[in-house]
């Protein structure tokens, strides 16, 4: 019998106050590939953010409208306000990514 490696969810060390964010995005046709390169920046430079406790990008290559979700983790509201207002985040989010998508679902919270 083959052994299974089940990797940790994302968030299974986060803390009370932490804010935890889960995008969802599906682009539209012909911009994915787009998307991809921007989101690529823009994972570099939010993992830098002094309060960016983590921020991953999940996607798979087929088929091409495959949704992408972003599972972000923030120190507190502090940090994910700073991140909102960061250069790169109104940049790359809101002028390059954001007019490429079809569908963009963002869930905030704050970890208990």
């Amino acid at each position: 019998m083959e052994e299974r490696v089940i990797t940790p969810w994302p968030l299974h060390d986060a803390r009370p106050g932490e804010i935890v964010v889960v995008a969802r995005w599906k682009p539209s046709p012909g911009e994915r590939e787009r998307v991809l390169t921007a989101l690529s920046a823009l994972t570099r430079a939010s993992s830098k953010e002094p309060g960016c406790l983590g921020y991953e990008a999940l996607h798979r290559g087929d088929p091409p409208d495959q949704e992408i979700v972003l599972i972000e983790r923030y120190a507190d509201r502090a940090a994910f306000e700073e991140h909102l207002a960061s250069p790169h985040f109104q940049r790359l989010v809101l002028e390059e990514i954001a007019p490429k998508l079809r569908i963009r679902q963002v869930s905030v919270c704050t970890s208990t």
